[in-house]
């Protein structure tokens, strides 16, 4: 009995008419991608593709002209892909965003795309290899991934990934059906092991960026603190950022609504406690975003624990009170140090 060759299938965009070349392109191609041409389309679209499906794993090698391709949230709701694609771009690349972060590919890169997220970019001509690797199979390989949507794997790891997708391709249709399962498992593996190091570092990449998106975020907010209409969506637009990252940066902080309504109310404080602001304190209150006398008095109350009109009355035993009622760790037996002190200022 004969052994069973690993199942494929192709598709080549010359065996349509010219006019049609592009349309059967995007019709195969939209399983993943929404995508449009970038030069005339009536002198024809060059695009093929050979797959092979290994089981848990689908393995697909393309070649297309320059194109745009996208995902945006309406197809994501709508298709369901819940996938990882981990590329390997043998010639050409593309430029593009990935939520709202920049991606550039170059040839001979290795990355990873989750389908379950947005991006948007152009390639140029190119030639690709690419593993389609459902989530919970990407999850058993790498349990503590992280975020990989648009992550370069580099270095040497990389440059390993590449040689392996690129023997693997090339072998695939010599390979028989029955080996397919350990095929699956030895390329997870390998593809957990290289991308490791990269997604370590790209979580530590992505601390810093953190922080200065939250120090972005933290200027933006003060300059418009006097504006009763601050919200998530304007943040998010001022500075081109997303509102699914925004509430990450800020859920530290209580979310994006209590983050503004702190940095109001310090500023009230601040200036309730500055001898030289004399002024009514609703004029401050308005001044800093409150709309009413209650709602100023209520937020204060709450976040502080006494009134604004005690600051103004005696701003020196407000601080002793503030000092003396700092939290203290449970294992130490005296009072409260300069480090509670600190920790309780955003208390």
């Amino acid at each position: 009995m004969s052994l069973q060759a690993i199942p494929s299938a192709s598709f080549r965009s010359r065996e349509f008419s010219v006019r049609d070349q592009f349309d059967a392109w995007r019709e195969r191609i939209s399983v993943v991608f929404d995508v449009a041409p970038v030069a005339d389309r009536t002198a024809g679209f060059a695009a093929e593709a050979e797959a092979w499906h290994l089981g848990e794993v689908v393995v697909v090698r393309t070649r297309f002209d320059g194109q745009r391709f996208v995902r945006t949230p309406r197809q994501l709701r709508s298709d369901l892909i819940d996938h990882y694609l981990v590329q390997l771009y043998c010639d050409g690349g593309y430029v593009g965003d990935v939520d709202d972060r920049g991606i550039e590919i170059r040839s001979g890169s290795v990355s990873v795309l989750d389908m379950s997220r947005p991006l948007e970019t152009l390639a140029t001509p190119a030639e690709c290899v690419s593993l389609v690797i459902p989530r919970d199979v990407m999850r058993d390989a790498l349990p503590k991934h992280g975020d990989l949507h648009g992550l370069v794997v580099g270095g040497a790891s990389g440059a390993l990934l590449a040689d392996y997708i690129q023997s693997l391709e090339r072998r695939l249709p010599g390979l028989e059906q029955t080996q397919a399962p350990r095929l699956v498992r030895a390329t997870c593996d390998l593809i957990g092991a290289c991308i490791a190091p990269s997604a370590d570092s790209a979580e530590r990449a992505r601390e810093q960026i953190d922080s200065l998106r939250l120090e972005q975020i933290s200027r933006l907010v003060d300059r418009e603190l006097s504006s009763p209409g601050l919200s998530a969506d304007g943040i998010c637009s001022s500075l081109a950022i997303s509102r699914t990252r925004l509430y990450e940066i800020l859920k530290p902080f209580g979310g994006v609504r209590r983050y503004v309504q702190h940095r109001r109310l310090m500023r009230v404080h601040a200036a309730l406690a500055d001898p030289a602001e004399t002024g009514p304190i609703m004029e401050l209150g308005l001044r800093y975003g409150f709309t009413s006398h209650a709602h100023l008095t209520r937020a204060f109350r709450e976040h502080f624990g006494y009134n604004p009109s005690d600051v103004r009355r005696d701003a020196g035993a407000v601080l002793r009170a503030r000092a003396s009622t700092a939290p203290v760790p449970a294992e130490r037996k005296s009072g409260p140090g300069f480090d509670d002190w600190i920790r309780a200022l955003r208390a």
